[in-house]
This record gives structure tokens, C-alpha cells and sequence, in this order.
């Protein structure tokens, strides 16, 4: 989760934070020092000590955001320290039982979930759910519960398509296609293999769970383009629900998860019209690299990464594929976001710096340095010069998360329906119905 972009953050926002800190700090004191006062020993006193945050960034970079902070002087100073996503959870729990937790935690919409109960739940009295929804893209409501808000949105990594300009060229595409139907008729034209019948350059990288980058992300986006949120949050009762199975309107009928699921493995189905990968290949993003994958579906995240391994690589990006039927665009994306801890020793001033971080001028500085979106309608609208990051702000706004109860279960519930269909010890039905029972019994 944003390993690719954490490591090549650049220090580009550091001249408008020295404005933003300044001004976001005057009108956070200002209009919130009053409204928690069951948290503050004195509601008329200014934020002030040291504000603890544990967040998914590298230390190395959010180093220099934290030294322009405490340079300004406005009364407390931040601490931050990076725990990586894969232990995030797991070190948070142990710090919580040795009674050391963090004031304010930086996480993605992948983690939350753990530590959700842990969270201070800022009340619709303070920012409420009308101003929320208009302010932040559809997608970052997963942050959103029946009482408040559990997450203040900061950037949003969407799924996104990587596609090999020269490949094209050499077919006459003049653009990509833009439907996964369109997409399937290229199959015959991309795919290559040699006198032995063995793949040597591939369409598209689909069908399988181990060789293929964000393979669980690009499931969730056939899933989520069927109109299937995955897991559901009942805004009255505070209950999630695992929704794999949900979607029939007859007990005759298909689920749409189902027609998801078999799409998917089916480009890794020897038998299939669409064959085009399997698993004794490369991983899909080097495929791509070396230059024998048309199209690499990918986070847009690793956009430096695909610069860096290989400069001489003639690609370009799109947003990802949609079906025949697509009222809207939709794709997965992965949200980062700023959460207040409830039991925040420096409760006031974790506060402060929450609406610091998360405002305008903070988060269109964040974007700019990373090449990422930002999840703030406004900043969306701004026209971008840049040809990929005009790609991405497009596809963040037809970005949705879905609250994952663990990452490591639920890989591995995804991995089992793939694996039980490509394998045929299950039909795709009876793995989508294994699955929501699986995934149900991971929700706490």
C-alpha cells in the first residue's frame, strides 16, 4: 500500500506548508477549541506540547513535512514515525496494550478496519456528514459510520491502466480500448507464443493470484463494477455485512459476482477464447518492463517505479476498463487518511493538527510532491498539465475502498476463489458463497 510512491516522495510542498501551517492553525483553534471539551482539560486554552503520529509513510520523507511544521512555532510540535502497512495494525494493538498510543495515526482504507473501534469518532455535530460528501469524493465515505467520522481523507491511490504504447502502434491501435469487451477482441492480437505453444508476450495479466501484481485490487474493481460493494455498512444499525453473494434478482438469475469472478479467472482458462497468462510466467509487472505485456493494470503509485526500472520503456496510462453497461466509471482505489486515536494522550492539539493536515492547501501540497490525487472535490477540478496525473485525477473520482476486517484474511479468501475455480474443485458460485461466508466470519 503506497510502497511504490512512499519511496520517491519529493520535497516540493515545503514552501506552501509554512503558509498553510500558519493559517489552517489559526482557524482550527478558532472554530474547534470549544466543541470537545468532555476531551480538554481547558476549552479555552491553545493547543499545545507534543503530538505523537504513527503513520504508513516513510520516516525519511515525512521528516521534512514534520520539520516546516515545527519550525512555525504555533504551540506544539509533532513527532512522527513510520510503521510499515504490513505490521501497522499489529504494533498499534501492542503500543494500545502497553498503554503508549499515538495522539494521531496516518493509515489506508486497506487497515482501518482493525483499529476502527479505536478510533475517536469526530460527531456530525463538528464536521458534518452534508459538508463531508461534498467536500471528498464519492469513495472516501468508507471512512464514514452512523455517529461520525473515523478518517479525515488525504490522497487516493486508484487503479489504474498501464498500457505499452509501442505494442499499440504496431497493431494500428491509435488509443486503448476502453471496455472490457473491446479489450477481450485483442487477446488474439497481443498474445504470442512460441513453437511450443508456451506465452512469450501477453495482452493483459488475469486469471490468477500469485503472479500478478494487485491481482486482490483488480478483483475488487470487477466486483465493484458489478455494482457489488463487497462488504456493506448499515449507516442505522452500525453493522457490516459481507455482500459477495448479494445482487440476485431470482434464485435463477447469476449473481453478478459470479459473472465477475468468471471473467477473471477465465483469461488464465487454457480452454477459454481468452487465454492469455498463467502462472509459470513472470510476475505482470515485470512482463510489462521488459516489454511483452500490452496492457498492466496497476496503482497509479507506480508510475516512478515503471520510469525508474526502465527508462527506455515507450508507455503511456488510461483508466482502467469498464463494462458494455457502466452508468458510471468505477475502479478500486486505496485512500489514505489522518484518524484521531481515542484515548490520544494530547487529545487538543492531535485534534488541531488533524484539521492541519487534512485541509485544502495541505493536501494540494501532499498531491503536487507525490503525483497523487487528492480526494477534495475542489482540487480535483483544477486542470493538470501533466498527461499521467490528469489520467489519475480523473480515475480518483471513480474511486471506491471497501472496509477490508483484515488484508491478510481476505487475501487469502480471494486467493481460494481463484485458486477453486482455475483448479475446478469449484464452480465460481460455490466459490463466491464459500467466500461471503469466509469473509463474514472475518468481520469483528
Amino acid at each position: 500500500m503506497f510502497v511504490y510512491w512512499c519511496r520517491v516522495m519529493r520535497s516540493s510542498f515545503q514552501t506552501t506548508l509554512v503558509i498553510v501551517f500558519s493559517i489552517v492553525f489559526v482557524i482550527a483553534v478558532a472554530v474547534f477549541s470549544g466543541i470537545f471539551s468532555k476531551k480538554q482539560t481547558s476549552t479555552s486554552s491553545a493547543p499545545s506540547g507534543l503530538v505523537t503520529v504513527w503513520g504508513i509513510l516513510p520516516s525519511d520523507q515525512m521528516q521534512q513535512y514534520v520539520d516546516d511544521f515545527n519550525g512555525q512555532g504555533v504551540g506544539y510540535t509533532i513527532s512522527y514515525t513510520e510503521h510499515p502497512a504490513a505490521q501497522f495494525a499489529n504494533d498499534l494493538t501492542n503500543a494500545l496494550a502497553d498503554g503508549k498510543s499515538p495522539d494521531i495515526v496516518i493509515f489506508s482504507s486497506e487497515l482501518f478496519s482493525q483499529f476502527r473501534d479505536k478510533l475517536y469518532t469526530i460527531p456530525f455535530t463538528a464536521y458534518s456528514e452534508r459538508n463531508f460528501r461534498d467536500t471528498n469524493v464519492d469513495g472516501g465515505q468508507v471512512f464514514l459510520t452512523k455517529d461520525g467520522i473515523l478518517g479525515l481523507p488525504l490522497l487516493v491511490d486508484p487503479i489504474v491502466v498501464y498500457y505499452n504504447k509501442d505494442l499499440l502502434a504496431s497493431a494500428n491501435f491509435v488509443v486503448p480500448p476502453s471496455r472490457w469487451s473491446d479489450l477481450t477482441k485483442t487477446v488474439p492480437i497481443f498474445t504470442k507464443r512460441d513453437s511450443r505453444g508456451n506465452i512469450t508476450q501477453s495482452t493483459i495479466a488475469l486469471g490468477e493470484g500469485d503472479n500478478i501484481n494487485h491481482w486482490r485490487d483488480i478483483l475488487s474493481t470487477l466486483f465493484l463494477q458489478s455494482g457489488n460493494q463487497i462488504i456493506t455498512y448499515d449507516t442505522t444499525t452500525g453493522i457490516y455485512h459481507a455482500a459477495l453473494a448479494d445482487g440476485a434478482s431470482s434464485a435463477t438469475d447469476t449473481l453478478p459476482t459470479v459473472s465477475a469472478l468468471l471473467f477473471y479467472t477465465n483469461f488464465s482458462n487454457p480452454t477459454s477464447g481468452v487465454y492469455t497468462w498463467n502462472r509459470t510466467l513472470p510476475s505482470s509487472l515485470d512482463m510489462f518492463l521488459s516489454g511483452r505485456l500490452a496492457f498492466y493494470i496497476g496503482r497509479a503509485s507506480e508510475l516512478f517505479t515503471i520510469q525508474s526500472k526502465n527508462p527506455n520503456l515507450n508507455f503511456d496510462v488510461a483508466p482502467i476498463f469498464q463494462p458494455d453497461n457502466a452508468v458510471r466509471a468505477t475502479t478500486f482505489g486505496s485512500f489514505v487518511a489522518a484518524g484521531i486515536m481515542k484515548n490520544a494522550p494530547n487529545f487538543n492539539a492531535a485534534y488541531a493538527f488533524s484539521t492541519v493536515l487534512s485541509s485544502s492547501g495541505s493536501i494540494d501540497s501532499l498531491s503536487k510532491a507525490l503525483s497523487l490525487p487528492p480526494p477534495r472535490r475542489d482540487l480535483l477540478q483544477v486542470q493538470q498539465n501533466n498527461p499521467y496525473i490528469s489520467v489519475f485525477f480523473k480515475a480518483a473520482l471513480s474511486a471506491f475502498a471497501w472496509p477490508d476486517p483484515n488484508p491478510t484474511t481476505t487475501e487469502q479468501i480471494f486467493r481460494a476463489m481463484i485458486s477453486d475455480v482455475v483448479s475446478g474443485r469449484a464452480d465460481p458460485n460455490t466459490a463466491i458463497y464459500e467466500a461471503t461466508k469466509d469473509l463474514q466470519t472475518s468481520i469483528k
